[in-house]
């Protein structure tokens, strides 16, 4: 898996055009525009589409707009500081990029051939997009918590890269898919990362699902009998042992034959945690 962090000046200036303004200067900015190119202005309305399908090949039908927005000092200060938090964001990457691919490899368990451009945009416009059917693995990158903790940033990117391999499952299926991606990359990784436990973090209505989960999910990883025990204690998620008989075969599936399990196995998964609280 290769992932690269990028600047793009079209989805750079889109975003600056259509999202909420991020200062009192863009926000004159874009009422000089529309008092003077109100048309124009309106047929760029969804042309973050075009520009995510074709990225560096885009070409504007009309490049007025755009140019104007290039020109201006209140662009080129957006850019600076988006190419700032680009270098950040790939610095940590840089950093923590061994463990994550190993780490990846190990428990994923299918290879991961694509490319991946993350095209960064402000932070301040607080986005992340991308278009599930494009052939080019382009994912909009932009959010106000990433410079609070940069490892949980490149955690939060992993994530939306793992949904975007996985795909879609039936609607009834979803929170178990999203549940699995969790314990994946904000749990596991994000503990072999930080040399700590994280599993006490990730999507908070899922917190009981994943406790459901959490079992089959260190099965999955080889754990045998004595292992529960040790990785239970370590993350503080305590069950009855003598209610989960280990199922060997899930150390031989990838992840997505683990999610069919659980999705198959939902009703009987969520009867064993019953048991647990009596």
């Amino acid at each position: 898996m290769n992932i690269q962090f990028v600047v793009n000046d079209y989805l750079l200036a889109w975003n600056l055009l259509f999202r909420p303004s991020i200062s009192s200067e863009i926000q004159k900015l874009k009422e000089r525009l529309w008092k003077n190119y109100s048309k124009d202005y309106l047929k760029l309305e969804k042309e973050n589409v075009e520009i995510l399908k074709y990225t560096n090949d885009f070409i504007p039908d009309d490049d007025t707009i755009y140019n104007f927005i290039f020109e201006s000092e209140e662009f080129k200060l957006v850019k600076k500081q988006t190419d700032k938090y680009r270098r950040f964001l790939m610095k940590i990457w840089d950093s923590h990029q061994k463990v994550i691919q190993s780490s990846i490899k190990e428990l994923l368990r299918f290879k991961v051939e694509n490319n991946y451009q993350i095209i960064v945009i402000h932070p301040y416009f607080d986005n992340v997009e991308y278009l599930k059917k494009n052939p080019k693995k382009n994912i909009v990158w932009g959010k106000k918590e990433d410079t609070e903790d940069g490892l949980k940033a490149i955690m939060r990117i992993l994530f939306t890269i793992v949904k975007y391999e996985i795909g879609d499952y039936k609607p009834d299926d979803k929170d178990i898919v999203t549940a699995v991606e969790d314990l994946l990359v904000i749990n596991e990784i994000y503990t072999r990362l930080s040399g700590y436990s994280r599993y006490n973090e990730g999507v908070k209505k899922l917190k009981t699902l994943k406790k459901q989960l959490y079992p089959y999910w260190l099965m999955y990883q080889g754990c045998d009998r004595e292992e529960l025990v040790s990785f239970m204690m370590r993350d503080k998620l305590p069950f009855d042992i003598d209610n989960y008989p280990i199922e060997k075969g899930l150390r031989k599936l990838d992840l997505k034959g683990f999610m069919d399990f659980c999705c198959a196995n939902k009703s009987y998964i969520v009867k064993l945690s019953e048991l647990d609280k009596k």
